[in-house]
């Protein structure tokens, strides 16, 4: 049986995975989350007790010798890197929940320190995973080539939890599972709290972002085709949570890393580049130029 060890008890997602893992018990016999630290003790005893983590502790790394994989879900993506490079320079299995970072350099620092030590390093959004976003991407086949698309969700661009990139990924994420691309250039605009975000994909599907800061919250797709449309909302909730789980064990199982380096990095890239529009009053932003930089 796998130990887990779970890192950062502020966000909702801690007591998700251990809910899921400990009480629920959706994947079997194959893990237990055994270890917990969190920023607030009230909180860390909270997220223990309903998850029946037996073993709370003072620092993250404190849980590197206790366990044999990691899931850091800080709530605040600038403490990711931190939290997970002593696993990840442990050679363990590593699952850093969305946003991977909130700056490319952080990303890059886990990613070159897993190739060295070996670690299986996996980050993403649950929305990515959801079934709903999985039935989406199937009926996609029915509808031709997608020419426009339109992808809602909420984000709060002045979050004390890094600002847009708290929530900004969610969005980029589905959007880049469900076009199978990467995006070549952006602008945004911000009118109140809401951000308004024009995409060009490198295959040149046009579509826009609606980061909803001053309505209610809901997470929406429409893709329009050469021979059809779909559209799907897609709701939060622990169906998704199970299907990180799946990826995270079939990673373990075999090997391999679902989602390539690119892929990992795309989404805090995209995020810094809307970032970087607003701040320039809706310039046009080449995805490339922030890659690079």
């Amino acid at each position: 049986m796998l130990k887990i060890g779970i890192v950062g008890s502020d966000n909702s997602h801690a007591i998700a995975y251990s809910k899921l893992i400990n009480v629920m018990k959706v994947t079997a016999d194959k893990c237990r989350v055994v270890g917990l630290w969190g920023q607030e003790d009230a909180r860390t005893q909270e997220v223990a007790a309903e998850g029946q983590i037996e073993t709370i502790v003072d620092q993250p790394e404190d849980l590197v010798d206790l366990v044999d994989v990691a899931i850091v879900v800080d709530r605040h993506g600038g403490l990711h890197m931190e939290h997970a490079l002593p696993f990840i320079e442990k050679g363990m299995p590593v699952y850093v929940d969305k946003p991977f970072a909130v700056s490319l350099a952080d990303c890059r620092t886990m990613l070159a320190a897993s190739e060295k030590s070996g670690s299986l390093l996996l980050s993403g959004s649950p929305l990515r995973y959801a079934p709903a976003t999985t039935g989406a991407r199937a009926a996609i086949e029915n509808i031709g080539d997608i020419k426009i698309a339109h992808f809602a969700g909420p984000c709060d661009f002045d979050s004390q939890y890094g600002g847009a990139f708290f929530y900004a990924t969610h969005v980029v994420e589905v959007a880049t599972r469900l076009l199978d691309d990467t995006v070549e250039s952006l602008r945004a605009i911000r009118h109140g709290k809401n951000v308004a975000v024009q995409l060009i994909w490198k295959k040149g599907t046009l579509a826009s972002f609606s980061y909803l800061g001053e309505a209610q919250r809901h997470y929406h797709v429409s893709l329009f085709g050469t021979e059809g449309m779909v559209e799907q909302e897609i709701m939060p909730g622990y169906s998704n949570y199970i299907e990180v789980l799946k990826a995270l064990l079939f990673m373990i199982e075999t090997g391999v890393r679902p989602v390539s380096e690119e892929l990992l990095l795309h989404p805090v890239a995209v995020v810094e580049a809307i970032v970087q529009s607003l701040a320039n009053d809706g310039a046009l932003i080449n995805l490339s130029d922030v890659l690079d930089a």
